[in-house]
């Protein structure tokens, strides 16, 4: 199977121990090699590419914004992430984005191999018992998100959000152009709906979901 790779790491060492290890395989193709996300961007512009192994810790422009780069301008190319660490929230945008694999760098180098072969083949891949742990973390996250949405008018939404981030009745009231009697009806419907009895609640609750970064309609 012929195979057209560019790899991404600032580390030399690395770039060159993947790109020996990676043109083992019989018809895969290392195209470049890039200490930079740039550079990346520029080859796989110019040249025809198939998959791209990349870091998230870099200088000037990370893995997260590169990866979104190029799922912009090639929606359709294979993406796998080789990281030292990867946190929830990293994990949560790889996969906003698409991310075809991750995997550790402390795996031994045979896993690797296997999730370009997955990806390649229409699959996902993310052995890592930790990884997979997470990412059932962020789906169960995601599935109570969305009952908060259908669960919540828009105004409570709004109302919620203010009221998590501290501001009181009368602040709240003030954003939004309402009575602070209003708001506390509001409140008082948020916590029935989401069976809290308290902003203590409403703001951990918040936290825990990322509600600041719902709008309403």
């Amino acid at each position: 199977m012929s195979l057209r790779i560019v790899i991404v790491d600032d580390h030399l060492i690395v770039l060159d121990g993947l790109q020996r290890m990676i043109e083992t395989e019989p018809g895969w193709h290392v195209v470049a090699t890039c200490r930079r996300a740039a550079q990346a961007i520029e080859i796989v512009a110019q040249e025809p590419v198939d998959l791209v192994v990349l870091d998230l810790r870099m200088p000037e422009m990370g893995g997260l914004e590169l990866i979104q780069r190029l799922r912009r301008d090639r929606p359709e190319l294979a993406l796998v992430v080789l990281t030292a660490d990867i946190s929830d929230e990293d994990l949560a945008e790889t996969s906003r984005y698409r991310v075809n694999g991750v995997v550790l760098k402390e795996q031994a180098p045979i896993v690797l191999l296997d999730c370009i072969r997955t990806v390649i083949a229409g699959g996902t891949y993310f052995i890592d018992q930790n990884l997979n742990a997470a990412m059932d973390r962020l789906r169960k996250r995601d599935v109570e998100r969305d009952w908060v949405l259908q669960a919540l008018t828009p105004r409570e939404i709004e109302v919620s959000r203010l009221a998590a981030s501290g501001l009181r009745s009368r602040e709240i009231g003030s954003q939004l152009g309402i009575s602070p009697g209003t708001v506390k009806l509001h409140l008082h419907s948020i916590y029935s709906k989401l069976d809290i009895t308290s902003r203590v609640e409403l703001a951990n609750l918040s936290r825990r979901l990322q509600l600041e970064l719902l709008q309403s309609d």
